[in-house]
């Protein structure tokens, strides 16, 4: 007698039936992670922006310190406004041109043979000639406030004049 060799039984009876594309595990982790990325982007392109505040600059700052000086000038002695004035301008002269201007007395200041050389010829003199207007207030007896509003108002104009040519000055550098 012959063995009786059975056939091969179909394996699909006693296999699981494969799970669609939606049930696996790593398609749902797909889907999760664009959903989070699209929320996140739609975040970004439709959120709120913060305004940005107008950074002062060294300009808006000296002239803000000056009307500040402007409003209390008549409660103080005319030298400790010409000092204060002259504190404001050469703090403004070292921060925008690295100048040493604010660890100078006036005569160091004017015996200094490259004095301000980074200011353009005219602001250059404007300043020299008020700062040394503001020394002679410092030390002169009896002057009067009306005088040191004057220099007050002075010095806002050196200030802009130096600014005004500074970024004209800039400008044609750029054109060149």
């Amino acid at each position: 007698m012959k063995p009786i060799i059975h056939d091969i039984t179909d394996p699909k009876g006693f296999l699981p039936e494969p799970t669609p594309l939606w049930q696996t595990w790593w398609f749902l982790l797909v889907v999760a992670v664009g959903v989070i990325l699209l929320a996140v982007i739609v975040y970004f392109i439709f959120r709120k922006k913060p305004e940005r505040k107008r950074q002062k600059t060294l300009l808006d700052r000296a002239r803000e310190r000056l009307h500040n000086l402007k409003s209390e000038a008549q409660d103080l002695p005319h030298a400790t406004i010409a000092v204060r004035i002259s504190l404001i301008l050469r703090q403004y002269l070292e921060a925008a041109f690295d100048d040493p201007a604010l660890f100078e007395t006036d005569q160091e200041f004017t015996l200094r043979p490259h004095a301000l050389e980074m200011l353009p010829e005219n602001s250059r003199r404007a300043v020299t000639t008020h700062l040394k207007n503001l020394s002679h207030l410092k030390y002169a007896p009896g002057q009067e406030n009306e005088h040191a509003t004057e220099l007050i108002d002075e010095a806002g104009n050196v200030l802009a004049n130096i600014e005004l040519n500074v970024s004209a000055s800039d400008a044609t550098m750029l054109t060149s």
